[in-house]
């Protein structure tokens, strides 16, 4: 729809040779700074009271490859998730990258509200399609990133706890780990 919309119909050989420019990755770079992709994640929590799942939402800017987490709660509720969309407006402008598409997956947790704050600003919201895991590719990524190095190698006891570990990771990943898709 993205492409339809721009004008830009997509290549059939998407499957060109590395290197090789083709209709379908010039759209993509193109756009690729102006893009952000975001979805949630869950981690188990052991309290006193038991083990709580605790939930955290990641936004990754695809051109810089710069990661915004919010701190994690154990009930996602509509509010909680508008605060989060007015958090990282506020981390894009400090950081000053740029935002035309967000992506996000069909997750209830993401409300009409959330939507609308991102529209009110003049960006346009693209939802990704029915079970398609790979059209939110870059989110996806990161999310099993962070659990395979990190959040799978401890036991959190808070949501404090998490997010202490989550943050240094992401501390970590924007400043410190190389990044392929950026020529290390």
């Amino acid at each position: 729809r993205v492409l339809v919309d721009e004008g830009v119909l997509p290549d059939p050989v998407r499957r060109a040779p590395k290197g090789v420019t083709t209709p379908w990755r010039t759209f993509v770079d193109m756009h690729l700074n102006t893009m952000v992709a975001c979805d949630f994640f869950c981690k188990n929590v052991w309290t006193p009271f038991g083990k709580r799942v605790a939930y955290g939402l990641m936004f990754i800017h695809l051109g810089s490859r710069k990661v915004f987490v919010s701190p994690g709660t154990y009930h996602p509720t509509g509010e909680w998730v508008q605060q989060q969309a007015r958090n990282v407006t506020m981390w894009l402008e400090d950081e000053n990258l740029e935002l035309r598409f967000l992506i996000h997956d069909r997750d209830m947790k993401f409300t009409e509200a959330f939507d609308e704050h991102f529209r009110s600003v003049g960006e346009q919201v693209v939802k990704t399609p029915f079970q398609a895991p790979v059209a939110n590719c870059f989110a996806e990524s990161w999310i099993g990133t962070l659990k395979r190095e990190c959040l799978n190698h401890f036991f959190c006891f808070s949501l404090r706890h998490l997010d202490h570990i989550v943050q240094a990771y992401t501390n970590y990943y924007n400043e410190l780990r190389p990044h392929q898709g950026k020529d290390n």
